[in-house]
């Protein structure tokens, strides 16, 4: 007769949920912390801050808490955000273009100046025409952060250039005399 402990995957009958914890003890606050528990059963609640074998233990509720927080924290991706965009050139982009945007997980104007016709057929008539005003608003701003930099290179130069004459002009003609050594 097989006792509770020997019964295959014990681990599939219990609850378990990862969390961060909040208003507890400042020294805990904003870790995350696991609750199991057997449904059914309120006197077995065990909650502690998260060690490594619970993430070996528990791997697919581990990993739905880490895509969990990733989405409140916000990904972190590379390029222009929308938001961005629609601050720099509101004519471009409405509020309605971005909620739709990230309906169908478009996050930069790099990711909409590269996407496919395949891809713009899922954002529906505009596609196309947003396709070219993500390249336009991407082309002006890689111009104008081209013409800033310029114009900090020649500022520079210029200012190497007086630092030059100015040394030129307190240089006296001619080789150094010798002093004696005595």
């Amino acid at each position: 007769m097989p006792l509770d402990s020997d019964v295959p995957n014990g681990d599939e009958q219990l609850h378990v949920e990862f969390f961060i914890a909040k208003d507890v003890d400042p020294k805990w606050d904003g870790k995350p912390f696991v609750r199991i528990n057997i449904p059914g059963d309120k006197t077995s609640i065990v909650e502690q801050p998260v060690r490594e074998d619970h993430k070996a233990r528990f791997p697919r509720q581990w990993l739905y808490f880490q895509m969990k927080q990733s989405e409140l924290e916000g990904p972190q991706i590379l390029g222009t955000s929308l938001e961005t965009w629609r601050t720099e050139s509101p004519e471009d982009l409405t509020k309605g273009h971005i909620e739709e945007l990230r309906i169908l997980k478009f996050q930069t104007v790099e990711q909409i100046a590269a996407a496919s016709d395949q891809q713009l057929q899922r954002i529906g008539m505009g596609g196309p025409g947003l396709r070219e005003r993500a390249k336009a608003y991407l082309n002006r701003k890689t111009r104008s952060e081209a013409q800033v930099e310029l114009d900090q290179t020649k500022k520079q130069l210029e200012e190497l250039q007086a630092q030059m004459s100015e040394l030129l002009a307190a240089r006296k003609p001619g080789r150094p005399k010798k002093v004696a050594e005595g």
